[in-house]
């Protein structure tokens, strides 16, 4: 008896669930109408917790959307001219126009079919729903002046599920893209460091020395060595040493303390005021304590983080540390302008596994340390902003410090980062490689969406050591470092490649933004195949290298912002990767030689540098061309352009280089220089630091100038030489 009243309780059991699930999900017999047209459904609509779910095609196709499953990350992506709305299967959380919004019932899979909340979408898209009881029907009228929604917008997460939410809808997006061999469409690419007794001072004199290669004048850029005209910054094995100049005899002045675990990546000079920028990575003891349920890819056991620390150099024998901040992540790149200090840091935030979160998982937020009062500055979630439509999954912090007061940084938190920045007097540009879902792309395969890759560019207003965003632009296309960007008269000018060049679609594009970041004029589809390899503005000039099998230089007129025009072009061997203006009407391009190999393919030959004359934009000319060395030759130039010291007033350029003979025998390390006037350059000299035997740190990595003397430095030693006539004068290790 005991055994048929369980049976019975578990047949009553069943007939209740079976019920309630039959309710929430029957079929009704709603009647969708759309600008009073009905629309008929081969799967009949639902009605789950009051809200109505069709399945995915019909009404938004009717609405003017194209409807996609992207059945890899379980998404549904739903999009027309104006708005673009996606859903991840089962989620309450939803990217609209890349803003997270809540929704009551998430889009669901019945019956190996998709069904979407009607109304949500629907008013999302711009449209107007109603309902009539007396009919049990819906009626929908479209609206067919949608506006497209403002991308100047900075939104910020909110809420600790908005965080993750935003994580998760972004990480799934890279992965399909990248790891699952997803390609872009042909819209997009995928592309490719004294006195005896009296304490000397910092300087307060004229003299004649050379300055960090910088892209804009009056933008000072960091580099691994600077120089004030008297001492000498360099940073070496031992630490960072601040150096007396005198040729004769050079001295060590002082050795700068930095904390042990910080790696200095670059450095400047302000005023008196020497600013040290290093990574200092905290690490971490993995113990079994640790919950293994929360993991993160790739599997870390450090912290990254950026250190800043400025120096008093008033008293140049003992630097005095005023100011010490970690920032979380990796220093991406600085700037100081007169006495205030711009800089950018990234930290990345890897996902192991999506699902493993919950409220009480502990998702990381930023914040930043002053070290020297100890205190700790935390971003709550309504702080941290993000920009819509971002594409990877990192912080970014933009940073500006006052150096001439007592004051904390002006810091910002962006959820989203930049690989590259430039920067004029007035305003920081970040450049953001963005994959976002094309509307008018050609599917190869039924519902599935493609993605097509550009550049989003925000732009920031610099004052007074704040940092504050402006604007954002778009364009198609990505760029290939800072030379592709560039501020004149109130526009911003960027050089993209779009496509593929090793599937023949690439094309080369210049685009003119005005001051709020809108497209005012373009040039497409140049040198169809090829990619850029170097571009440098100039005024209303911008010269352009593209390469594929030969090296066409573009001159290209924006005069006319509106209108960009290419007055000018030249086809030469070999091509340049740093193009350098030498004044107004020549330019040096450094690059490679090429050669056709026994298959037919390109390779690489010796370093070719290159001379232009450009005073006729229309005809440009080769007037000058050296190759040193084969195939293998390599300089720190080629990538790097403050690896280059260049003097039109001294007559002098030089760089540092290794040069491979015959079989890849390398010949010579060390440092080319070369006279160098308006319009002719010739060899002058080469100076290395390399006995008969190779020592590690002997490689010659910057050159710089005072006065009547050139400095080139190792990680080992300083040579001194005479620009007059290249004798050896004094040498130096700072390898202690």
């Amino acid at each position: 008896m005991k055994t048929k009243g369980c049976l019975k309780i578990f047949l009553i059991l069943m007939i209740l669930i079976f019920t309630f699930n039959f309710n929430v999900f029957a079929d009704t017999n709603i009647s969708v109408y759309v600008d009073n047209e009905k629309i008929d459904f081969d799967v009949n609509p639902i009605i789950e917790d009051g809200r109505t779910l069709i399945p995915l095609r019909g009404v938004f196709e009717k609405l003017g959307a194209r409807v996609d499953w992207n059945k890899n990350i379980s998404e549904v992506v739903i999009k027309d001219k104006s708005n673009e709305i996606q859903m991840l299967l089962g989620k309450n959380k939803v990217m609209v126009n890349g803003e997270i919004k809540d929704i009551d019932v998430p889009t669901k899979m019945i019956n190996s079919r998709t069904f979407a909340p009607l109304r949500f979408i629907t008013e999302n898209l711009g449209h107007t729903i109603k309902w009539d009881d007396s009919t049990n029907s819906i009626y929908i009228a479209k609206n067919n002046n949608n506006v497209p929604i403002s991308q100047n917008r900075i939104l910020t997460v909110g809420s600790k599920e908005n965080l993750i939410a935003l994580l998760e809808y972004n990480s799934k997006l890279y992965n399909y893209i990248w790891r699952e061999g997803r390609a872009v469409s042909d819209n997009g690419v995928s592309m490719d460091k004294s006195e005896a007794e009296t304490p000397a001072t910092s300087p307060g004199y004229e003299s004649d020395n050379s300055d960090t290669n910088n892209q804009v004048e009056g933008v000072q850029e960091g580099d691994i060595i600077k120089n004030d005209g008297k001492y000498i910054y360099v940073n070496t094995f031992s630490g960072l040493k601040i150096i007396d100049s005198n040729p004769a005899n050079p001295q060590i002045v002082s050795t700068v303390a930095v904390p042990e675990n910080t790696s200095i990546s670059e450095m400047f000079i302000s005023d008196k005021k020497l600013i040290i920028i290093g990574q200092n990575n905290m690490f971490h003891i993995m113990n079994d304590t640790m919950d293994s349920k929360i993991m993160i890819w790739p599997p870390r056991q450090y912290d990254d983080r950026t250190n800043v620390l400025i120096y008093d150099i008033e008293n140049i024998e003992k630097p005095k540390l005023e100011k010490e901040y970690l920032f979380e992540g990796n220093y991406l790149s600085g700037r100081t302008i007169e006495d205030k200090l711009y800089l950018v840091s990234t930290k990345h935030i890897n996902y192991y596994n999506y699902d493993i979160y919950s409220k009480d998982a502990d998702i990381p937020t930023a914040y930043y340390t002053d070290v020297l009062t100890n205190t700790k500055y935390e971003f709550t979630y309504d702080e941290i902003k993000y920009f819509p439509n971002y594409i990877d999954s990192r912080y970014m912090y933009t940073i500006g410090i006052d150096l001439s007061a007592d004051t904390q940084p002006d810091v910002d938190v962006y959820l989203g980062g930049s690989d590259t920045i430039y920067v004029s007097k007035d305003s920081m540009y970040a450049a953001i490689a963005d994959y976002s879902y094309d509307y008018t792309a050609k599917q190869t395969e039924a519902f599935n969406p493609v993605y097509t890759s550009s550049t989003v560019v925000y732009k920031f207003n610099l004052y007074n050591g704040n940092i504050d965003v402006e604007a954002q632009g778009r364009v198609p296309g990505n760029i290939i470092n800072q030379f592709s960007m560039d501020e004149y008269e109130g526009y911003f000018r960027i050089a993209t490649t779009t496509g593929e060049m090793w599937q023949n679609t690439s094309e080369n594009n210049v685009y003119v933004l005005n001051f709020h970041m809108q497209i005012a004029g373009r040039l497409e589809g140049l040198a169809q195949g090829e990619r850029i390899y170097s571009t440098r503005f100039a005024g209303d000039r911008i010269y352009m290298v593209t390469f594929r099998q030969v090296d066409p230089l573009y001159v290209i007129d924006t005069s006319d912002p509106v209108k960009p025009a290419v007055v000018g072009e030249l086809k030469i061997p070999g091509y340049s990767t740093y193009l350098h203006m030498v004044d107004e009407n020549h330019i040096l391009g450094f690059g490679y030689d090429t050669e056709v190999n026994q298959w037919g393919g390109m390779v690489n030959g010796g370093l070719k540098l290159t001379l232009f004359d450009v005073t006729k934009p229309n005809s440009p000319k080769e007037v000058y061309t050296d190759v040193i060395g084969s195939t293998g030759t390599y300089s720190e130039l080629l990538y790097n352009h403050k690896a280059l010291m260049f003097s039109l007033q001294k007559g002098l350029m030089a760089f540092p280089v290794n040069v491979m003979g015959d079989n890849y025998k390398t010949e010579f390390s060390g440092a080319y220089l070369y006279n160098v006037k308006n319009d002719g350059l010739s060899f002058n000299n080469k100076i290395s630091h390399m006995g008969e035997d190779y020592s590690y740190g002997d490689e010659i990595k910057r050159i710089i100038y005072i006065n009547d003397y050139l400095y080139t430095f190792s990680d080992n030693n300083i040579q001194v030489h005479s620009i007059k006539d290249n004798k050896k004068v004094s040498e130096l290790s700072i390898r202690q």
